[in-house]
């Protein structure tokens, strides 16, 4: 047995019995085991938990008890096993069952014959399970439309049913999208370089890069550009993509030449553009990807108050700040629900980056669709809190000065759904200068930002 599967098999059971996010899970796991190799273990995790539901469709069709009758242990293994089987290329089908047999007599004792069993059987019948050029016979079988596209994509059918609510003909390709992990981007902390000369140094230290320069033409707008009416300082922002390496712990990390980065919470923060000299703040900050962006295009100049709820992760935000050698970003501890008097009229900018279901980013957690069905209730109860983070935004925002109200979610409840909202209360906030809904296209994650401009008044 390879310390490789050993590796992924504990990230996974932190996953799937713990209930532990898989980057966590897997930045435990893999320190843990010298000579592992980073990229196939976090490979072989993220493609195993993004593909549970079909897997497990699979395997209640192989093993004669049905798959509810298998412990946590030796189901592991089995989803790891066809998982290789099914898309690891550089896995042969020999050592997949080889190393699968071996994992169990390690980990899950008694269960590496049935295992073997089950992964044979696959082999033998693979046609019934995969074929290139259209939809495996186990799941063309299968009438109900939205059970369908749940076993074919691996999302719940609960959540299959309310993106196709919500979004129509569009569902299937953003359910395709959503099991399509964009590349790391990075974004050059323009006080120290630019986009051109943070590749050429990647490029040096053997990384693959391709500098992307920010474009509205990145996933579909389900509400493109209202009205800018804003100097648009931000337009020539560019990022970096990088393929293979590692990039966390080189050199340039460690002295604050990037920040790792999606494109499409660049787009926002590139939305709302706030001003060198500007007062800022950011009410639901950490890590604060968003807050340094902003300091970044402020020229390190003006002022940034950065608020979270957790004291602990506002020294995330402080880290951050002091590897990038950002120095305008004061922290705060407070919560965006309660409204502050003393912070009324004071900010020229506003993010609002809300707590969200976090749809959007089910390709780089895929774990999230693992508790869509069980955290529903928890769901419901998301836009009433956005509204009142929304409403103390507006508030601190000065007259004239504009918001961003965000999420990583697809669900309109929670975007579009809560500014009409704000709406309906009778609000005379100014003028939404622009909405938009970034689907999971391109190489992005999903995301929605609203710009609202308040009014004079």
């Amino acid at each position: 047995m390879s310390v490789d599967w050993l590796t992924a098999f504990e990230a996974l059971k932190s996953v799937y019995a713990d209930g532990a996010y898989s980057n966590m899970a897997l930045n435990e796991a893999i320190p843990r085991h010298r000579g592992c190799r980073d990229s196939f273990v976090r490979s072989m995790v993220k493609g195993t938990i993004r593909q549970t539901l079909t897997l497990d469709c699979i395997i209640d069709r192989l093993a004669k008890s049905g798959v509810s009758s298998i412990k946590i242990r030796t189901l592991i293994i089995l989803r790891m096993g066809l998982y290789a089987l099914r898309e690891m290329d550089s896995v042969p089908d020999h050592a997949a069952v080889s190393e699968a047999v071996s994992l169990a007599r390690k980990t899950a004792r008694g269960t590496d014959r049935f295992i073997n069993a089950v992964l044979r059987s696959y082999i033998r019948n693979r046609n019934e399970y995969e074929v290139s050029s259209a939809e495996p016979p186990f799941i063309a079988e299968i009438k109900d439309k939205y059970k369908r596209l749940s076993v074919k994509y691996s999302f719940p059918v609960s959540l299959v049913r309310r993106i196709s609510d919500q979004y129509g003909d569009e569902a299937e390709s953003i359910l395709k999208g959503l099991n399509t992990p964009p590349p790391v981007i990075l974004r050059p902390n323009t006080l120290k370089t630019t986009a051109e000369e943070l590749a050429k140094a990647l490029e040096d230290r053997g990384i693959s890069t391709e500098v992307i320069e920010l474009s509205d033409d990145a996933g579909a707008g389900a509400e493109s550009a209202v009205d800018h009416g804003h100097d648009d300082a931000g337009a020539d922002i560019k990022a970096v993509a990088v393929h293979g390496g590692s990039i966390i712990g080189s050199d340039l990390y460690r002295e604050g030449m990037f920040t790792v980065q999606s494109l499409s919470s660049m787009m926002a923060v590139r939305a709302l553009c706030p001003k060198k000299g500007s007062t800022v703040l950011d009410m639901c900050a950490a890590p604060g990807g968003k807050t340094t962006m902003m300091a970044e295009m402020m020229g390190n100049e003006g002022r940034i108050t950065a608020c979270d709820v957790y004291g602990h992760r506002l020294e995330l935000i402080e880290a951050a700040a002091a590897r990038l050698g950002i120095g305008i970003i004061e922290t705060r501890l407070a919560d965006g629900t309660s409204a502050d008097p003393s912070m009324d009229a004071q900010y020229d900018y506003v993010l609002c980056d809300v707590p969200c279901s976090g749809l959007g980013v089910m390709s780089t957690k895929p774990e999230i669709r693992l508790k869509a069905d069980e955290e529903d209730e928890d769901r419901s109860q998301l836009p009433d809190i956005q509204l009142s983070i929304l409403r103390n935004a507006l508030r601190y925002a000065r007259p004239g000065g504009r918001i961003c109200y965000s999420t990583c979610t697809l669900d309109r409840d929670e975007n579009e759904g809560v500014i009409k909202r704000l709406e309906t209360e009778g609000h005379t906030f100014g003028r939404i200068v622009e909405m938009r809904t970034i689907l999971p296209y391109n190489n992005v994650i999903g995301f929605y930002y609203c710009i609202i401009e308040k009014s004079l008044q």
